[in-house]
């Protein structure tokens, strides 16, 4: 048995228009099936009761948090009184589940992420949380590339799994950040290298120990927390305590510098869909190999990928670009270059123009 904490306080910034500061890309229905985050829960109650899965988000989305899950009991939601990045999030749950007097492993998940295979990831789950139950480690999963992937860290580890598939985990021998195109072909062609999914596993005092160690300025707020957990007040005094602690990535602050990571290599049909070129893998496609969503009629255009679900497309003489409609925006941008849309969002900052964001 395992618990889930599931991350939904992320922006989404990649996938504007449709992911706002109003409606981040968690609350959106891209595959039509509900909110990213209620397919995230869906998978994870699949095979655990609601009581065992926390959501953690910022303040200012518990509300649409509580609207999309309403199984999701109250105690069970963390709000973030500010914004602290992923490590100070998963030390939060960390505090929660020792609070009820556990210190079994939890399943650590972005809200935002679309998974295939659903019996993969589960015997996937099984394996990594075997794997924390009998030693002092962090597991993450990596997956295995179909592709030289610019758009992700990779993992590089001290041998590969013979059969792509879940299997015992292997020791991490380095975090490598998101790579060019060649870089990422020899990553591919090395056959050691995964990408980082950003999916993780361990029990919670593993965790707290290696925060401590490498996040020592968070301990003291971490302390205080944990007291207030234990107190069942940890809402009324996250404001006191949250505020002071670090503000970094779990993969920044923790695993690339703790020794006892190991990456499970898997392969589930797994997409961040950290960026609009990855709906080219999800949505349908017709003859001319175009993805979309909403009413179109494209004419000699080929490999587009089109998102204006309330509205009608048309296009001619066109061929590898994305159009994304949304709320009166228009992105438009050849594929390639999908991984800038947060210039765009740069931009309008700098312009004054947030109420485009």
């Amino acid at each position: 048995m395992v618990y889930a904490a599931i991350l939904a306080g992320g922006k989404g910034k990649r996938f504007w228009p449709a992911s706002t500061a109003g409606k981040p890309k968690q609350f959106l229905d891209i595959t039509g099936e509900g909110s990213m985050l209620s397919l995230t829960w869906r998978r994870m109650r699949s095979f655990l009761p609601a009581q065992r899965i926390l959501v953690l988000t910022a303040a200012d989305q518990a509300d649409a948090v509580r609207r999309d899950l309403p199984e999701l009991p109250d105690e069970n939601l963390f709000a973030e009184p500010v914004s602290r990045n992923t490590a100070p999030s998963l030390a939060a749950a960390a505090i929660m589940i020792r609070a009820r007097g556990s210190d079994e492993p939890v399943l650590c998940c972005p809200s935002d992420h679309l998974i295939k295979d659903s019996d993969g990831f589960r015997n996937a789950v099984r394996i990594a949380a075997d794997a924390a139950s009998g030693g002092d480690v962090l597991v993450t999963f990596g997956i295995e590339p179909t592709g030289p992937e610019t758009g992700y860290g990779y993992i590089e580890t001290s041998g590969s799994a013979p059969d792509g598939a879940a299997s015992a985990p292997l020791k991490v021998e380095k975090f490598h950040e998101k790579p060019g195109r060649e870089t990422a072909r020899q990553y591919l062609e090395g056959g050691n290298y995964y990408w980082n999914s950003g999916i993780f596993v361990w029990r919670p005092s593993v965790f707290i120990e290696a925060w401590d160690a490498f996040l020592p300025a968070g301990s003291e707020p971490l302390r205080g927390l944990e007291t207030a957990a234990s107190e069942g007040r940890l809402s009324e005094m996250a404001g006191k305590y949250y505020g002071s602690m670090p503000s970094i990535s779990v993969d920044f602050g923790i695993l690339e510098r703790a020794g006892n990571v190991v990456v499970m290599p898997v392969s589930f049909g797994w997409s961040d869909v950290g960026s609009w070129d990855a709906l080219g893998d999800i949505l349908p496609k017709d003859a001319a190999g175009n993805a979309g969503a909403g009413e179109m009629e494209l004419v000699d255009s080929k490999r587009n990928i089109i998102y204006n679900p309330d509205g009608f497309t048309a296009t001619i003489g066109v061929d590898d670009i994305i159009v994304a409609v949304s709320g009166g925006r228009v992105l438009v941008c050849r594929k390639s270059e999908s991984q800038r849309v947060r210039e765009i969002l740069d931009r309008l900052e700098e312009n004054d123009k947030k109420e485009h964001l």
